[in-house]
């Protein structure tokens, strides 16, 4: 199995100005995980994604479940990479599109047009048949072909790899319980 560093939110809650951002470091399990807070629909995910990499030590790649964070807070792969030196997969259960992000920041954030520069990448993910079920895989850094092999290496319970699924599970957790200590806002 691939050591790889998995991020993902929490929870997006109304009225909140933050949430979790949980990165995992895995290497044929669990190994540690580093958390941060991100502003919704901010402009800073790339740079929290990268230090709390940084943080987490060095793996093969940078595992995904989309190429926003908190929102509409966009994480740019080449960024991430430029910081690290790691490539990144960003693994989605449906298929992504720039459009429908498009449509959604046009009602809510004047600086839209900004951010989809970044989600345009979106558009990339391909259709992916793996060991587990159909899944959308975008790769930046590496090939399509590699991304898939890395994927699959990491699905053990389910068609969404085992990294990402436990990295969301922490930022959840964690969102849900910052929330309930302040109050119902983070």
């Amino acid at each position: 199995m691939a050591s790889v560093v998995a991020c993902d939110d929490g929870r997006v809650r109304k009225g909140a100005q933050f949430t979790v951002l949980a990165c995992l470091l895995w290497n044929a399990g669990p190994q540690r995980a580093r958390f941060s807070l991100v502003r919704i629909d901010g402009l800073e995910a790339s740079s929290i994604v990268a230090a709390l990499a940084l943080q987490l030590g060095r793996g093969e790649a940078l595992l995904l479940d989309s190429l926003t964070s908190a929102g509409f807070n966009p994480i740019s792969p080449s960024t991430v990479e430029r910081v690290t030196g790691l490539p990144t997969v960003a693994v989605y259960t449906y298929e992504p599109s720039s459009e429908r992000l498009r449509a959604a920041m046009e009602k809510h954030l004047l600086d839209w047009e900004l951010r989809l520069r970044v989600l345009k990448e979106v558009d990339k993910a391909q259709r992916t048949l793996t060991a587990r079920g159909e899944l959308y895989v975008y790769a930046w850094g590496l090939s399509l072909g590699e991304a898939k092999s890395l994927v699959e290496g990491l699905q053990i319970h389910a068609r969404v790899p085992e990294p990402l699924r436990l990295a969301h599970m922490l930022a959840s957790d964690m969102s849900r319980l910052l929330s309930m200590s302040a109050g119902g806002g983070i």
